[in-house]
């Protein structure tokens, strides 16, 4: 019977390859159009802050803003790093730290509400903006600093320790984003299923191997 199990467990584990391959390709996918879709965001949202705060920037000297401008260009210039950098965590992605009992619906987007994990990551990477916008003395908070602020673009979430810069407003990502992220929550509900039924196999293995020690004692 053992051995059946084995022949079980062997079939749907390579049931399971396919997916997880396909699932690497789609998070490939996903962080290269995120690195793109930031670099951009950064500059329009940088200029959008401008023309918001006009007398800001009207008040500084050609040398402040000539030094607001290399900042925001060297962000975009990092973009890669960045995104990686908030993106890569294997935590993020199922294929590569499969969980038996993680919520079916994790990836699921409804309208433009998006995966809760990925878009926290996303607006993390995003904050980095408000780091140069607090320090140029526009109305954002990314520094967790105690002041008075219109804007708070930090976020404190458990386990990080120190406040995150983290863009706290609406955001809408690219289509090439969302369908990614749709085709990886469709391999995803179709991998955690098989992965379940390898696991119940595996433990259903473990009994039957406890009570042949047992019977053979």
């Amino acid at each position: 019977m053992s051995e059946e199990i084995d022949v079980l467990i062997e079939r749907k584990e390579s049931e399971l390859l396919p997916f997880r391959s396909h699932m690497e390709e789609l998070r490939v996918e996903f962080i290269k159009e995120t690195i793109r879709f930031s670099a951009e965001w950064y500059k329009k949202t940088a200029q959008a802050y401008i023309t918001k705060y006009p007398e800001i920037i009207l008040s500084k000297s050609e040398g402040k803003i000539a030094e607001m401008k290399a900042k925001v260009n060297d962000l975009v210039r990092d973009t890669e790093r960045i995104v990686k950098n908030d993106l890569d965590d294997p935590a993020l992605w199922w294929h590569q730290k499969p969980h038996l009992h993680d919520p079916i619906d994790q990836y699921k987007q409804v309208a433009d509400r998006y995966p809760e994990t990925l878009d926290r990551a996303i607006r993390y990477a995003l904050g980095r903006l408000g780091i140069i916008l607090e320090e140029f003395g526009f109305p954002v908070n990314a520094s967790a600093k105690i002041g008075s602020y219109q804007e708070f673009w930090f976020d404190q979430p458990i386990g990080r320790g120190q406040p995150t810069p983290c863009y706290p407003h609406l955001l809408k990502w690219t289509k090439e984003m969302e369908d990614s992220i749709k085709e990886y929550d469709a391999q995803y509900t179709q991998a955690i299923a098989l992965y379940n039924e390898i696991q119940k196999l595996k433990e259903e293995k473990r009994r039957q191997q406890a009570l042949s020690r047992w019977d053979s004692a």
